[in-house]
């Protein structure tokens, strides 16, 4: 099976030092995956690139005829840039990413002299509209970040060193092994592990807002 984030390997040394005669690898594979679909809950959000090069994914938004669109998610490559119009929003025109300053959370535009016969963009502004832009790249993160794999790494030794721990989660099954895993922990919870170097780091990782509206 493949690892998810932390590498059983990772999980065998220090910090964690987790050794073969208290845990086998199915083990520590169920605990991986548990842990790994907690992490993303909490985060409302995965910590893996969604989309490639040679097959972006095109996620749109609402236009507000401002001159920038604050994004859903995290977004590691920029591809294209469309503007739908017509009839059912059938056609679209499209814009190079040269045309845009990005970060992982916007997209402004640079070069407000751009403008298309079918499409008006007056001084580079997104038109207002349903589900108008789409913005095409790779999404999410390039690697798994390394306190998202310290959180991952605890969150196992935790278990692995006290059951009990994982009481405040719902209860779920995987293969032979049934444990305690919460789905549904509130974004304004305090405590989200009860470890507060843990939930520090989860909070800091939290996708919070929900800038652009998606599908």
């Amino acid at each position: 099976m493949a690892d998810k984030y932390i590498t059983k390997a990772e999980l065998r040394i220090d910090p964690y030092n987790i050794n073969h005669e208290k845990v086998d690898d199915k083990y520590l594979e169920t605990l991986q995956d548990m842990t790994y679909d907690l992490i993303n809950s909490v985060c409302n959000q995965s910590f893996e690139p969604e989309g490639t090069d040679s097959v972006p994914v095109i996620k749109k938004l609402d236009g507000s005829d401002k001159d920038t669109v604050f994004l859903p998610t995290r977004l590691l490559t920029l591809k294209k840039v469309y503007l739908y119009y017509g009839a059912g929003q059938a056609e679209a025109y499209e814009y190079e990413p040269e045309n845009f300053v990005f970060r992982p959370k916007y997209i402004s535009w640079v070069d407000y002299g751009l403008q298309h016969a079918r499409v008006l963009v007056p001084e580079g502004i997104f038109p207002k509209g349903n589900q108008n832009i789409g913005i095409s790249g790779i999404w999410g993160y390039a690697e798994c970040p390394s306190p998202i794999k310290y959180v991952q790494g605890r969150l196992i030794e935790k278990i692995i060193e006290d059951k009990s721990f994982a009481q405040k989660f719902q209860k779920e099954s995987i293969g032979d092994y049934s444990f305690e895993l919460r789905r549904n922990l509130q974004a304004n919870e305090e405590e989200i592990t009860g470890d507060f170097e843990l939930d520090r780091i989860i909070k800091q990782y939290r996708n919070w807002l929900y800038y652009g509206s998606q599908y």
